[in-house]
Formats: C-alpha cells, sequence, structure tokens
C-alpha cells in the first residue's frame, strides 16, 4: 500500500467523530462532542422538526466533564492534556470559572436541588481532594478536609455523599455534613471493597454499588438514618452505573465487558426499596454514562465498534438515537469483534475480543495484538478508530484480557500484583500461541501494542519473548516501575504503590519486573510516542527507554508531543502520531 493511501485511510477513520458524557439541562440534552476536533460541549434541543443540535459553548480547550441540575451546567477543562481540571459555569457564551487555573486538579461532582454545585479539589496540597462547594454567588466554601483521592457523587439534602478512594481497588462512602463539620463513613468493611456510584431514592435510603463479600458489585440498599444494609439484586456481574428517573430506576451492567442495561420500578411496599428489572437492552454496546432524564426516561452515553459513540435517548421499551456523529460513510467498513477464550500456561481461563479484517491481507492474517491499559481495565467492545483503520489494512486485531484486567472477578483482577505481574505477560504469548493454533494469525507478522500499562506489557512481551514479534508500538507507556512510582504525580503515588509495589519495599522485584532491566533483549524495531506534559507516566520513561535502546543499537523511532499529556488528544497530533504507527505497522507486517 502506498503512503498516500494509507494517509487518507488514516485521516479518513480519525476524523469519525464521536459524542459522550451527555446529561440532562431540564429538557435538553447536553453532551461532548468532538465534531470540531476539539471535544466540547453541544446542545440538543428537541423541536417540531426532531432535535436540534448547537455548539454550547466557543472554547479552545478540551471539555472533559459535565455535571448539570437546577438549570446550570458546568464544565471541566484542562490545558494541553495535563490533567489539571479546572471548573468553570457556563452562562450564555461565556465559562465563568469556579476553580481551577492555578495548578489544582478538580473533579466535578452533582448539583443539588437548590442549585448548589459540590465538587472536590487537591488545591491545599496537591495530594488530597477536599469537599467543596459552590452557590454562585461567592466563592467556592472548604466544606471538608479529606485525605486522598474523594469525588463528590450524590446529594442527600443538604448533606453530601462523597466516594473516597482508599486504593484503585477498594472505597468507601462518606456522608458529609458541612453544616456540623461531621464527615460519617457509611460503608466500614473488612477486606477489600469498591463501593460507589450512590444514588439517594428518599427515606433516608442510598443504592449505591458494592462488590463487598462478593466476586462482582451487586446493587445494595443503605439507610443513612439507621445503618441498615442489604443486598437489592445481584446478577452475577459488575454493576457500573445507575439513575433514577421518576420512580424508575436504570442500571447498567458488565456482562464480559459489554453492557447490559436493565430497568423497572422501586418499590417501597415493605417501607424498603425493592426493585427487579422488568426490561432489560443487550446491544452488544459498552455504556459509559447513565443519566435521568424528565418522564422517566434516561439518557445513555454508549460506544459500539460497530455504530460509533453516541448518545441515546432510552425508555421503558423505546430507544432514541440523539446523534448522529459524522462517520464519513464508513459503517459499513466497521468491524465488530467476536470472543475467544483461551487457557494460559497454568490452566486460567483468558477472555480476549478478536477483531478479523473485512479483507484480509492475507490468509490468516498478519495481526496487532492490543494491549489494554489500567491494568485495572478491560479490553470492550467500544467504537476505536486505530483499531478499525488498522484492520482497514488487512491485519487483524486482538485485545487480551489477562490477568489483573476487571470485569471477572476480585480475585482475576489480583492475579497480576507486585510479584506476579510476570504472569500477565506469559498471558499474552499465550494469546498468541492460542490464536495461531485456531488459525486466526499469522505468527509471523505480529505486532505488539499498549498504551500506559498496555505500553508496559508491550515492553515486557518484546524482551521476554521477542521470537514473537516483528515490531512494537508503545504509547505513554512505563518503562522502570521504580522512577515511574517515584516520579508520579503525587496524588496517584499512594494508589500505584498497591498494584506496583513500594520501592522502598519491593524495589528490587520491581526492577526485576521491569522493561529497563530486560531492554537488552529486545529485538523488533519499536515505534514510542509520548506526552510530554504527562501526569501519570512521566514523558521521563519514554526517554530512558529510547536512550537505552539507542545505545544498544536497537531501531527505535520516537515521537514527542510537547502539548500532550497522557494520550495524543488534540486532532492534528493524532493525525501525525497515528499515521505513523500505521506505516510503521504496515512496513514491518505487510512490506515483507
Amino acid at each position: 500500500m502506498s503512503k498516500t493511501r494509507l494517509r487518507r485511510l488514516v485521516d479518513a477513520f480519525l476524523s469519525v467523530r464521536e459524542s459522550w458524557g451527555a446529561v440532562a439541562l431540564d429538557r435538553d440534552i447536553i453532551y461532548i462532542s468532538n465534531v470540531t476536533g476539539i471535544p466540547l460541549p453541544w446542545r440538543a434541543r428537541q423541536g417540531e422538526g426532531g432535535w436540534r443540535h448547537d455548539l454550547l459553548l466557543p472554547w479552545r480547550r478540551r471539555v472533559g466533564g459535565l455535571s448539570s441540575g437546577s438549570g446550570r451546567l458546568f464544565i471541566a477543562s484542562d490545558f494541553e492534556g495535563d490533567e489539571r481540571w479546572a471548573i468553570y459555569e457556563v452562562k450564555g457564551l461565556e465559562a465563568v470559572k469556579v476553580a481551577g487555573e492555578d495548578g489544582s486538579m478538580n473533579l466535578l461532582g452533582p448539583v443539588s436541588p437548590l442549585g448548589v454545585l459540590a465538587f472536590t479539589g487537591n488545591k491545599r496540597n496537591g495530594v488530597d481532594f477536599d469537599l467543596y462547594l459552590y452557590k454562585g454567588d461567592s466563592e467556592p466554601v472548604l466544606a471538608a478536609r479529606l485525605e486522598g483521592i474523594n469525588v463528590a457523587g450524590e446529594w442527600i439534602d443538604d448533606k453530601v455523599v462523597v466516594i473516597h478512594r482508599n486504593t484503585n481497588l477498594d472505597s468507601d462512602l462518606y456522608l458529609v455534613d458541612p453544616e456540623r463539620g461531621r464527615v460519617e463513613p457509611l460503608t466500614e468493611h473488612r477486606g477489600e471493597a469498591a463501593n460507589g456510584s450512590p444514588v439517594y431514592v428518599g427515606g433516608g435510603w442510598l443504592l449505591y454499588s458494592s462488590n463487598e463479600g462478593s466476586e462482582f458489585a451487586s446493587l445494595r440498599a443503605l439507610n443513612v438514618e439507621t445503618g441498615e444494609r442489604f443486598t437489592l439484586y445481584d446478577p452475577g456481574m459488575d454493576l457500573e452505573a445507575l439513575a433514577l428517573s421518576g420512580n424508575v430506576l436504570y442500571a447498567s451492567f458488565n456482562k464480559r465487558g459489554r453492557s447490559l442495561v436493565a430497568w423497572g420500578p422501586l418499590s417501597f411496599e415493605t417501607g424498603k426499596p425493592s426493585w427487579r428489572p422488568t426490561g432489560s437492552l443487550e446491544l452488544g454496546w459498552v455504556v459509559s454514562r447513565i443519566e435521568a432524564y424528565p418522564g422517566s426516561h434516561a439518557v445513555v452515553s454508549a460506544s459500539s465498534a460497530a455504530l460509533g459513540t453516541d448518545v441515546y435517548l432510552l425508555g421503558r421499551g423505546s430507544l432514541e438515537r440523539i446523534t448522529w456523529s459524522p462517520k464519513l460513510g464508513l459503517e459499513g467498513e466497521f468491524v465488530e469483534p467476536t470472543d475467544f477464550h483461551y487457557r494460559s500456561f497454568d490452566g486460567l481461563e483468558i477472555h480476549m475480543l478478536y477483531y478479523k479484517p473485512r479483507r484480509p491481507a492475507k490468509e490468516p492474517p498478519p495481526a496487532v495484538i492490543w494491549l489494554h491499559g489500567g491494568p485495572e481495565s478491560q479490553a470492550r467492545p467500544a467504537f476505536n478508530p486505530v483499531v478499525q483503520a488498522i484492520l482497514s489494512l488487512g491485519i487483524a486485531v486482538a485485545a487480551p484480557n489477562f490477568r489483573g484486567s476487571t470485569g471477572y472477578g476480585k480475585t482475576f483482577t489480583h492475579l497480576d500484583d507486585v510479584e506476579k505481574r510476570m504472569d500477565a505477560v506469559r498471558d499474552v504469548a499465550e494469546a498468541v500461541k492460542s490464536l495461531a493454533e485456531k488459525g486466526l494469525v499469522d505468527p509471523q507478522r505480529l505486532c505488539a501494542m499498549g498504551g500506559s500499562y498496555g505500553g508496559y506489557l508491550t515492553l515486557m512481551t518484546l524482551a521476554v519473548n521477542p521470537e514473537l514479534w516483528r515490531c512494537g508500538v508503545e504509547i505513554v507507556g512505563i518503562f522502570n516501575l521504580v522512577t515511574f512510582i517515584r516520579n508520579t504525580s503525587p496524588y496517584r503515588r499512594r494508589y500505584r504503590i498497591t498494584e506496583y509495589g513500594d520501592p522502598d519495599k519491593h524495589g528490587e522485584i520491581m526492577l526485576k519486573l521491569s522493561p529497563a532491566t530486560h531492554a537488552d533483549k529486545i529485538k523488533a524495531p519499536l515505534l514510542v510516542i509520548h506526552g510530554a506534559r504527562d501526569p501519570r507516566v512521566p514523558v521521563s520513561e519514554a526517554e530512558q527507554l529510547v536512550e537505552q535502546l539507542r545505545s544498544r543499537g536497537i531501531q527505535v523511532e520516537y515521537l514527542r508531543f510537547d502539548d500532550e499529556g497522557h494520550g495524543i488528544a488534540k486532532l492534528e497530533n493524532r493525525l501525525q502520531a497515528y499515521t505513523k504507527a500505521l506505516e510503521f505497522i504496515a512496513k514491518h507486517l505487510l512490506d515483507h
């Protein structure tokens, strides 16, 4: 394939637009769209001819989140990917600063029925996220000093339910009473438990998700006045999002990567809440957000490998598509993945998504092994323009959910902790072996590719199994676990130590498990992409990697973006980065 045609393909797929993060503002729907090339807030308003869409706010920086209520709308925005989110209130065509622009990071929370915004921010010391309240007639008021990472989750009258992260996989709900200066723990527990998604339903009852005492997060009920707690509904899969509209409760569950949305009336016939779904929807999508909408409806932000990422209005048995983000007529080219299961070296079953190109370059096709980040994350069948562009070249994509991934229970998620991390690397090698045995990939034409933790895993598998790979593409990845932990943003450090280890205690094993220790074994050509403003994985990780490989004569190409952070967000940068990535992959998988 000529470079000109390849670049046109990349331009086309990266020009596919998406809409997400939707909330209701009265009867309008406000959502984020990158139709201009920058994620900005848009408004959908219903009229006689259907939904009319307008850019809500002219803005030059990306918008990363929305919060609405009582006729008010707030946005979060950062600068060149630094994730130092500032909060603004949208008033007409203006954005009035609420918090930020001072080096702090601020996390949007809910708006109360009286129009008060609750949010958290680390202005005090750069590490701890305190709770603030903003009424609009003065500066935000510090409501409670809190330790660690906290997110305002729900209002209960004049009190705020805060989600406090103990670790990345363990969290609690606190009830903060600003008037009395009290912080009351609601979900004290033994062992590890993730508690979140709080929704207040009246009568002192709070609904939330929790995996306390269980492998998966179920729907729980808690009385904030009496402390009574019980399980309301447990389908044996992770509850991810809740929304109450009128008396109809909507819930989204993770069913092996695909979202199942269920709904039904919430009843209080016994004085306690009871709920069983009366309807459900399972379309193979990934739901990222559900918000209440008037008329017992819900606004759903969903992504599908086949349909792209858009906003829908869900009623009891009805589904209306609200946004039709531009696809350039490429919908017929999009590929949906199939589920593939294999046994790893120790008999553990691993779930993988396999995408077969519509027009394979050869049979079996060359392949990119796509390694997700996290590792507390999951390869899911959401729309990914880079994956679809790779497929358009006739190259297959396989995305394994190696041990350590979420969505398969707590035990599975911990199978890669600290000294067990090499087992996840072995899972990748076993994925290649299984795919090759089934004739789904050409074992002589493989590329390892991943970002963040997926970048770490890319480097490790290139070093530990050099015979498998023609090339590798590493994006914002970790090279040295010790320097990564020491140099990551202070507010993240304590949470990453739980997963990767403490350099003061586990320094030796962390070095043993670092790509830096094994870099001399890498043989395949490598492309490295990193943003200089990355607050999670500092760009120094990429600099170490490139210097060490070049000193050993390994072929490595390096793209550094001074105006990007943890990932590539700006359209012109994405076009440059991923055009280079696909040229690199095509050169090594197709041109030999």
